[in-house]
């Protein structure tokens, strides 16, 4: 399993991971789709079955699917994903899938627009959310949304992201604040929100079964069914 980064900026300055110490490679440095092609078609010869296409937002990478389109050929890989804000996926869901992208992870950390334009600087929450329908209607194997949850930000929406997500019949995972850097935003040891509150929070509305680690589901999180529903809560 390889996760290829196939740019160097995102199209959100999200506050969980901005930082005035942190530099970026300079664009000299960067891959050119046609050398992420060659990295990604010696791993697929070397046996690697799974490529995520990750970023900064990979989608907003000029040209995108001039390699995607071809990556979804390649004999023996086995899964092509992606990890997206959304914010392209209206327009490009029905492409991604029909070049071979089986599965979606999307980010999404608040159901509010003001506070989700606060959380990423100048996000549009409709247009990710019509991106996010436009996934579900291309009907890719698998689509999940990842949300950051800090306490004194938007742990009053954990249940509301539970419940968007289980009425689009999709999973969701709610993973930590990734430490990068130096920040002023607010103090990560007082915002930290642990697995165990966020099962509480959920317990509140939903039965939650645990599913061991399933197949499909790679990576550290653990995972529940929610009520009755097909939504996995990670």
């Amino acid at each position: 399993y390889v996760r290829l980064s196939v740019t160097d900026r995102c199209d959100f300055r999200c506050v969980y991971c901005m930082s005035e110490d942190m530099t970026f490679a300079p664009k000299q440095h960067i891959l050119t789709l046609e050398e992420i092609l060659e990295v990604a078609r010696a791993f697929v010869q070397l046996g690697v079955g799974k490529i995520r296409l990750t970023g900064g937002e990979p989608l907003i990478r000029n040209n995108i699917l001039s390699l995607i389109e071809p990556l979804g050929r390649l004999p023996g890989l086995d899964q092509l994903v992606l990890t997206t804000n959304g914010s392209q996926l209206q327009r490009l869901a029905g492409k991604l899938r029909q070049f071979g992208v089986k599965g979606i992870n999307i980010s999404l950390d608040s159901l509010q627009p003001r506070r989700f334009r606060q959380l990423t600087r100048h996000g549009n929450l409709a247009q990710v959310i019509a991106g996010i329908d436009a996934a579900v209607a291309a009907s890719f194997d698998k689509i999940r949304l990842n949300a950051v949850i800090l306490k004194g930000r938007n742990e009053d929406e954990v249940l509301d992201l539970v419940n968007f997500a289980q009425q689009r019949g999709i999973d969701i995972a709610f993973i930590e604040e990734m430490p990068l850097g130096l920040i002023d935003e607010h103090d990560r040891a007082l915002s930290f929100c642990s697995s165990e509150e966020l099962r509480a929070i959920i317990s509140r509305k939903y039965t939650l079964e645990p599913l061991g680690e399933p197949l499909d589901l790679a990576g550290p999180a653990r995972y529940f069914r929610a009520g009755d529903g097909s939504t996995r809560v990670g």
